[in-house]
């Protein structure tokens, strides 16, 4: 479930980085390469807090209408699924036309990998 944002980095003395779709979202670090591992941690987990407590995701800003006069704007793409505290697994019982079921099982599908790939991308959490 890979999850893409804008965060702009500004330069002072390292970087803090903040994230303008997510309000007070910020972190910093002494280099380029600390800040950009920081930006990366910091909006896995705050995904994760929004997930968690079953809060729509902010649509991203489009990174071309962020000015920024002391640093730089960039996109941070992340998987919060390490991050997500609920990430149990629950059973579910569907019902599928039986040609299909034998073109998946001649084919040796995964059902559950199956349906879960296909909710994340209708849902759009991939």
């Amino acid at each position: 479930m890979l999850k893409t944002y804008p965060a702009i980095f500004h330069e002072d003395n390292g970087y803090w980085i903040e994230f303008p779709d997510f309000q007070n979202g910020a972190t910093e670090g002494d280099n380029l390469e600390e800040s950009m591992i920081m930006a990366k941690e910091f909006l896995a987990s705050i995904i994760a807090y929004y997930i968690d407590n079953e809060m729509e995701l902010p649509k991203p800003t489009d990174i071309t209408t962020l000015n920024v006069s002391d640093g730089f704007t960039t996109l941070i793409q992340v998987d919060p699924s390490p991050f997500i505290r609920n990430n149990k697994t629950v059973r579910k019982n569907v019902t599928v036309p039986e040609w299909l079921v034998k073109l998946a099982d001649k084919a040796q599908v995964n059902y559950s990998e199956t349906l879960t790939n296909a909710l994340e991308e209708k849902l759009n959490v991939r």
